[in-house]
């Protein structure tokens, strides 16, 4: 009961924060996470086709009917980003941490497996300034800005069908709030009022993702696993509020409203979010070594914030990677013990501005470090990366991800005997 408690503690401290800053945060719904676990990460994201027993793949629910009959498992993680961002003629160094995941996974019956837990959907967080000379109106700037997150809390289920075929499906619980407003100001004209338009969007639905999974075991030890994941096209409830009011600013940089233009609270809208599908493959040989690949792709162009469209692209992601263990024995050295990991991605991404995608690139790789006596780890993961470019006096980010995981192993329901 403690560790649930402090556990959620730490999650609704984390989930509180403004988690992110980044300018590329105005677009969609945010900076989208990735719902993997520390050890995925360090294989450059691969989990679609991905069957481990010891850790919670909810980016795949059919992975879920891996877990052990008699057990259960818990998995905490937490990751900070450095990021730097740069034009041609600027530069800005940004910090957040935020919960990576927190889930559980736990046997029902022989065939059927359950897990449950909360994730980070995306964040928002931005404060961009885009100055204008104009002989006509004044010389103004245009001011925005923008923070929240949306997060999901999740309910899996897995069934085998068959020995070797399993499927799955998620439940999610969208909900957040993000915040977005669009200044026009007028700093030399004394007889122009400053204008501006908030948006506020609380988000509160659900949407589902269901998978497949074939595992086979086969001679000497290897086995191979091939998965899919899909997610259907979703219209998410949503309450809004907005406000387009004229203003002056005070001196302490307090808006003091003049007239409101529009006022509208506890609004009904939807926000569309695409369908997108994913594939994976992985091969390997017991707890000794795996290599797998993934590919994903999302129809961004179907995105719609209260109706409008925006300047979204279709998304495709490929990810390669593997662990190696030098020996699972338990009585080796530890060092030898440890599970070594690596991983490269490259996604498209789908913003398209100015007529340049906005893609991403990534190198990560990590360890997994057994804890005494138990089945248990502690997982580190590092991804090196790069977002955007400079062309078209766009803004590309350079940054360091630092993810830290606790994944506990346990058995149910063994009786011990004592003499």
């Amino acid at each position: 009961m403690l560790l649930l408690v402090s556990t959620f503690s730490i999650a609704n401290f984390a989930l509180a924060q403004d988690r992110i800053s980044s300018p590329y945060s105005r677009f969609g719904l945010g900076e989208l996470f990735q719902s993997t676990h520390a050890n995925n990460m360090a294989m450059g994201g691969i989990s679609t086709g991905v069957y481990n027993r010891f850790f919670v793949n909810p980016s795949n629910p059919a992975s879920y009917s891996a877990f052990d009959s008699l057990s259960f498992v818990f998995d905490l993680g937490l990751y900070t980003k450095f990021s730097d961002f740069s034009t041609t003629s600027q530069s800005q160094s940004a910090t957040f941490t935020s919960l990576g995941n927190l889930s559980f996974g736990f046997p029902v019956t022989n065939w059927w497996r359950g897990a449950f837990g909360l994730i980070p959907y995306s964040a928002t967080g931005y404060k961009m300034t885009d100055y204008h000379t104009d002989t006509i109106f004044d010389n103004y700037r245009n001011v925005y800005e923008g923070k929240g997150g949306v997060n999901q809390f999740f309910i899996g289920s897995s069934f085998d069908i068959t020995r070797n075929l399993s499927v799955g499906l998620n439940v999610s619980y969208l909900f957040g709030t993000t915040d977005r407003s669009t200044a026009t100001v007028f700093p030399d004209s004394l007889y122009r009022f400053n204008v501006k338009r908030t948006n506020s969007a609380r988000v509160h639905d659900l949407v589902l993702n269901y998978g497949l999974m074939y595992h086979r075991n086969l001679n000497k030890g290897y086995h191979l696993t091939v998965g899919a994941s899909f997610f259907a096209k979703s219209n998410v409830n949503v309450k809004a509020d907005k406000i387009a009011y004229t203003y002056t600013s005070s001196s302490l940089g307090v808006d003091n409203i003049r007239d409101t233009l529009l006022l509208e609270n506890n609004s009904k809208e939807e926000i569309t979010l695409p369908m997108g599908i994913g594939a994976g493959l992985s091969f390997g040989r017991g707890s000794k070594w795996l290599v797998g690949g993934d590919f994903s792709y999302k129809q961004w162009e179907d995105f719609k914030f209260f109706a409008a469209p925006e300047p979204l692209a279709n998304n495709m992601q490929f990810a390669v990677g593997g662990f190696y263990n030098p020996s699972v024995s338990t009585v080796s050295n530890y060092f030898n013990r440890v599970t070594y990991r690596a991983g490269v991605r490259y996604s498209d991404g789908f913003l398209e501005l100015r007529d340049q995608r906005i893609n991403e690139f990534g190198i990560s790789f990590g360890v997994g470090l057994p804890l005494p006596r138990t089945n248990s780890t502690i997982n580190l993961a590092v991804e090196v990366g790069s977002r955007g470019t400079k062309n078209e006096n766009l803004i590309q980010e350079n940054y360091v991800k630092f993810t830290l995981g606790l994944s506990i192993f346990e058995r149910w329901f063994v009786i011990r005997k004592y003499e």
